[in-house]
């Protein structure tokens, strides 16, 4: 079966994202993925030093009081649809985290380098 008639290939051309920082890269990822897999949310967790963990989620939301408990869960991607959380697809997972734990180190050698 070729890629374009699997089920969920999707023949829509993606505009590439404009590369900022490493983050907004992720930010950027994490929207596509909730309007892809349309979600409520999606927030990925990862541990970075030196930053220790951080969790990013969808559109820049902020934490708040921390009702889904991410700041306690271990390293992933976790998404919620409208009936509630869900569990994120593992490749999707992988890839966001890794994505994420990149863009990091990215930005924290950009920022070591004195590069904008």
């Amino acid at each position: 079966m070729s890629e374009s008639q699997h089920p969920t290939h999707d023949d829509t051309p993606l505009t590439p994202a404009p590369f900022g920082s490493g983050l907004s890269t992720v930010y950027d990822a994490l929207d596509r993925l909730v309007a892809a897999r349309d979600l409520e949310d999606a927030a990925v967790v990862v541990e970075v030093a030196p930053f220790g963990r951080q969790v990013l989620r969808a559109g820049r939301r902020p934490l708040r009081d921390d009702e889904r408990g991410l700041l306690e869960r271990a390293p992933g991607l976790y998404v919620e649809t409208t009936e509630g959380e869900a569990a994120a697809d593992p490749m999707d997972a992988d890839l966001m985290v890794t994505l994420t734990e990149l863009a990091l180190r990215h930005d924290v050698t950009q920022r070591a380098t004195g590069q904008p």
